[in-house]
Parts: structure tokens; sequence; C-alpha cells
């Protein structure tokens, strides 16, 4: 399990993104790398270029986004 703050440069997620090869046997990664997206969260009235990095980065790991 993966637990990031990432600040708002979204360094964690770039690290990520770019670590992605170095990392292995990820089941979870915990976070919203506090990326405010309207896809998960209702309130939320915009959609970030980040939030699609997010999702990609998961889709690198093989996980699915769950927004529970």
């Amino acid at each position: 399990m993966i637990n990031v703050y990432s600040d708002a440069n979204q360094s964690a997620l770039k690290y990520l993104k770019n670590a992605e090869a170095n990392v292995h046997n990820i089941l979870v990664i915990a976070s919203d790398f506090n990326i405010r997206d309207s896809i998960w969260d209702p309130l939320i009235l915009f959609h970030s270029i980040y939030s699609n990095l997010l999702i990609n980065v998961a889709d690198s790991f093989n996980l699915l986004l769950s927004v529970y």
C-alpha cells in the first residue's frame, strides 16, 4: 500500500510516474494526491489536468480507481 501526500507541484505523483518501473507489487494507492476533481468529488465543478496523470499512473500499476 502506498499512501502519499503530494505537494502543490504534484511531486509525489510525478515521482511515481517516473519510478513506475522500479516499484513492484502495489495493491493499493490510497490518496487523491491533493488533486481536486469532479471525478471523485461531486462538489468540485472542474476537471484537473493532474487527475488524468493520476489515473494513468494507477493504470500503469494495473490498479483501478475507486471513489469510496
